[in-house]
């Protein structure tokens, strides 16, 4: 499996020169950012949000307070963890566009009933997911949103499978988001830095191939 370093020196694709309609957005923890008119730009909105001393670079510290105020809004009762209704309340209401691209959970092996806890989204392992290559394959529900291939980010921070995300998980899995974006390790990441969503490169395409059709 290619290291993220890698992912992000494929090829790049051309970029379009018109205006590229502009996607709906997921933080590396889950939070959705959709477009706001068509001169939006949902991902800078989000990093803008992010980076509390506005110096243009984006730290762990920043991404892990990122984390924390997005933890909060989902933590309903304030008993500082996110439970299984809280989680799916996520995939119901704030991003329901996750569940068009998730994959159904393989049967049960070994006899595992539905329910105990086996058949749950898998937390990313340290340093397991990757920016996401140009038009890459396998990418499922928030992933095609995201910098990162994770279905669900928010249930995958449940680190220890016990069906219930302590916020202190949830700050966890943001430093380990950040390290996945930043293989060089410097630290700090610069909007530019980041890698374009599949839905972001879907859009050029789209730009790209109207284009194309004019000139003919």
């Amino acid at each position: 499996m290619a290291s993220p370093a890698l992912a992000r020196r494929e090829t790049v694709p051309q970029v379009c020169p018109a205006p590229v309609k502009p996607a709906l957005f997921l933080s590396p923890m889950g939070e959705p950012f959709r477009p706001q008119g068509d001169a939006d730009d949902p991902v800078k909105r989000w990093f803008d949000q992010a980076d509390r001393n506005g110096d243009g670079k984006l730290t762990v510290g920043e991404l892990m307070l990122d984390a924390d105020r997005f933890f909060v809004t989902l933590d309903k009762d304030r008993n500082g963890e996110l439970l299984p209704d809280e989680v799916h309340a996520y995939e119901q209401d704030v991003a329901p566009e996750i569940r068009l691209y998730q994959r159904r959970p393989e049967p049960a092996a070994d006899g595992a009933k539905k329910g105990d806890g086996r058949d749950r989204p898998r937390p990313e392992r340290r340093r397991g997911n990757q920016p996401i290559g140009a038009y890459a394959e396998g990418v499922m529900g928030a992933g095609r949103y995201a910098f990162l291939n994770i279905p669900n980010p928010v249930a995958a921070a449940d680190s220890d499978f016990n069906r219930a995300i302590s916020q202190r998980e949830f700050g966890a899995a943001a430093a380990a988001r950040f390290a996945d974006l930043d293989p060089r390790q410097t630290k700090a990441l610069a909007l530019a830095q980041l890698p374009r969503t599949p839905a972001q490169q879907a859009a050029n395409a789209v730009c790209l191939a109207r284009l194309k059709e004019k000139r003919k």
